[in-house]
């Protein structure tokens, strides 16, 4: 007998209307607020239609429990954290003008911004079962940048698993400041220096090596920088 799939909670009602496009906007802002303000305990659907001004029913109506509310706000988050990674790459005369570091100067940023916060979203995100999503929207960001011409790799073609190792070994240091969101900081400067080390040292060795014989950018799907990205609420 196949294992049961995890269900996933959802919000019960699609926001076709206007109004009710800005109710979830509303409703996902307080909770946001709440959240940051009162941390996982303090987290109900009380308190969050109390600071949204809506009725505890008009919340139900689109989100069956607080649950839900996570999901909807991790996937919020992880659609902005998409946004702004392909925004950078496509932003080509930005500063810094080295594609490498502006990519990991976001990735950094986005990730070291209201740590308790993502740290908790993220957890509920992959304890709904939900890990398999996360890793597709990796993928299709790693693909946008294999596949963008003036992107970090549009000289030096990497095969799929020297592809996989260096997009989720800087994924790893940006995710670990999550992990560890009570722990000194990291100094922010050094910190991105020694992220950009890391990407630009493996690219030169694999440029002194060889590649592997399927690039990277071949053997996936090439995927451009405003393709399949889920929009923010």
């Amino acid at each position: 007998m196949p294992p049961k799939k995890t269900p996933r909670p959802a919000a019960r009602r699609s926001p076709r209307q206007q109004r009710a496009h800005d109710t979830v906007s509303i409703i996902l802002e307080a909770a946001q607020q709440i959240l940051r303000q009162h941390g996982l305990a303090g987290f109900n659907t009380n308190r969050i239609a109390e600071r949204a001004g809506v009725g505890i029913g008009s919340l139900y109506g689109y989100f069956p429990n607080k649950q839900s509310i996570l999901l909807a706000l991790a996937r919020r988050l992880l659609a902005a954290d998409g946004q702004a990674f392909l925004a950078a790459l496509d932003d080509v005369h930005a500063a810094p003008a080295d594609p490498v570091r502006r990519l990991v100067r976001v990735l950094l940023e986005r990730h070291r911004h209201e740590p308790q916060v993502r740290q908790v979203l993220l957890g509920a995100y992959m304890g709904a079962g939900l890990a398999g999503d996360d890793a597709r929207q990796v993928g299709l960001l790693a693909d946008a940048v294999a596949a963008h011409p003036q992107g970090p790799l549009a000289t030096q073609p990497l095969g799929p698993v020297q592809f996989f190792v260096v997009t989720r070994a800087v994924l790893g240091v940006a995710r670990a400041l999550t992990e560890a969101p009570g722990e000194p900081p990291l100094p922010a400067q050094l910190l991105e220096d020694e992220a950009v080390r890391l990407v630009k040292a493996y690219l030169l060795a694999v440029s002194s090596t060889g590649a592997e014989t399927t690039p990277a950018a071949s053997s996936r799907n090439n995927v451009s920088s405003s393709a399949r990205m889920p929009s923010v609420p």
